[in-house]
């Protein structure tokens, strides 16, 4: 017998636990009143594709196969690279290698009970594919802020603009966007036509996080936006038929720190001897992503190039950590340590270095970065704590109130728990989040460590109830 009637899942994207009390005193209030895990914690890479797939699956990286927001595809170096935040380029990611999501997902695993689920990701067309990537086929719906043509159920479409009006341009801060997304959670998802499991995924504060700084007012409005939306569905569950059998949780994704150095990290490999590019071509043996952490993939099978790369990235003082098979990069951590175990995942992945220092206007957390947001925006992706540390609080029938729990948490913990609260299971790598009783066991901590020369990196994971967590990770 489960616990809730309905679960609603609000996501505020990028948001960091430490930004919330400033800005955000809905939420806050939230957090305090309720159960609130205080070490809960990203993937790796901490990038927001591959973070919804976990959520929407309760797996790793290594077992979902979404590796990255941008990868190149082994056994397919020569073809394009695979950008997850494009609808067409998950299409295309499906007809090269048969799937898409290569795990099951909590939305299959509702629709095999008859149970619904209602999502709106109002992020990149990609993430709103991946947070039910099997809707249309599970008779669910789902809504994309970037319309019909990105949108699994598009006939829902029309449905929302005469409710709620036209799509808002996406300005930045994406106030216009926040503000609709929380009217389709409040006039038309929670008020009409409510599923037993409704995602509000907002996409701010990172936008504003990325493109206007950390710090800036721009992001401060962000957040009261945000804050604002949360308490509007707040106030329409409470007003609701279930109000008293409604679980809500509010969390974040992923954090951000500040980018201090533009790095051009391809170039610097081609001044070196390296052919690195983001495409095949002539001119190119090794594919390359970048941002806070990217990928090496030598087009060729020569183990003495991938060697030579890794023992390059250690040289280097921008790179932070190097994961690769440490038997042929000595000094490397190997993939499994952060749950990079799957087909597509390369063999060679670096993070850039970051450090914990204050940044602007004393926010800590600063680093290097390769591209992809002007300088002095945030950036996400590494192991760092203020990239990792997540939001999550819970409120559920019978759930503890007013507790923190410090046990370790991560998004892969979110589906399990959601089904658990119907009475339903999931096979999945996350566990059932402890929200009526403490934990009655200790977390156990491990450090890995790997060295070579002047380089050394260390990566810090937890362990409770057989489960395994990614804590933090930097260079020494």
């Amino acid at each position: 017998m489960g616990q809730a009637e309905k679960v609603v899942v609000v996501v505020f994207d990028g948001l960091r636990p430490d930004m919330v009390g400033a800005h955000m005193p809905v939420l806050q209030a939230f957090l305090d009143d309720n159960l609130r895990f205080s070490n809960a914690r990203s993937v790796f890479p901490s990038l927001t594709r591959v973070c919804t797939t976990s959520v929407s699956t309760g797996m790793w990286p290594g077992r979902h196969g979404i590796v990255n927001n941008a990868f190149h595809l082994s056994g397919d170096l020569q073809g394009r690279l695979v950008d997850t935040a494009d609808f067409a380029a998950l299409w295309g990611l499906k007809e090269r290698s048969g799937a898409i999501v290569t795990s099951a997902s909590m939305g299959e695993r509702l629709a095999s009970s008859g149970r619904t689920l209602w999502t709106m990701h109002c992020g990149s067309a990609g993430s709103g594919l991946l947070i039910n990537h099997a809707a249309r086929e599970n008779g669910h719906q789902t809504f994309s802020i970037h319309g019909a043509v990105a949108t699994l159920t598009p006939e829902i479409v029309p449905e929302i603009v005469a409710k709620c009006g036209p799509i808002p341009e996406q300005d930045l801060p994406r106030l216009d966007v926040v503000a609709y997304t929380g009217r389709i959670a409040t006039e038309f998802a929670l008020a009409e036509r409510q599923a037993d499991v409704t995602v509000v995924w907002l996409p701010e504060p990172d936008t504003s996080y990325h493109y206007c700084g950390i710090h800036s007012a721009q992001t401060q409005s962000a957040m009261r936006a945000a804050d604002l939306a949360f308490a509007e569905i707040l106030e329409t569950i409470s007003r609701g038929t279930f109000a008293s059998t409604t679980a809500v949780i509010a969390m974040s994704d992923h954090g951000q720190i500040a980018t201090e150095a533009l790095v051009d990290l391809k170039n610097i490999l081609r001044d070196d001897g390296f052919k690195a590019g983001g495409a095949a071509n002539g001119d190119t043996d090794i594919l390359m992503t970048g941002g806070n952490m990217g990928e090496l993939r030598p087009i060729s099978s020569d183990v003495g190039l991938l060697t030579e790369l890794g023992h390059w990235l250690m040289d280097r003082p921008e790179i932070g950590m190097v994961f690769a098979d440490p038997d042929l990069i000595d000094g490397a951590l190997p993939p499994s340590a952060v749950f990079q175990t799957h087909a597509r995942s390369a063999e060679l992945i670096y993070v850039m270095r970051s450090r914990d220092e204050e940044g602007p206007r004393g926010i800590p957390g600063i680093g290097p970065y390769t591209g992809g947001v002007p300088l002095g925006g945030g950036m996400h992706g590494g192991l760092s704590d203020y990239e990792m540390n997540t939001v999550l609080g819970i409120s559920a029938p019978g759930a503890r109130k007013g507790q923190v729990d410090d046990t370790p948490a991560s998004l892969i913990d979110i589906a399990p728990t959601v089904l658990d609260l119907f009475g339903m299971d999931l096979d999945c790598d996350g566990r059932v989040l402890p929200l009526f009783e403490p934990e009655q066991e200790d977390a156990t901590v491990e450090e890995l460590r790997a060295a070579r020369g002047g380089f050394a990196q260390r990566l810090l994971r937890q362990s409770i109830q057989g489960r395994d967590y990614l804590i933090k990770g930097g260079r020494l």
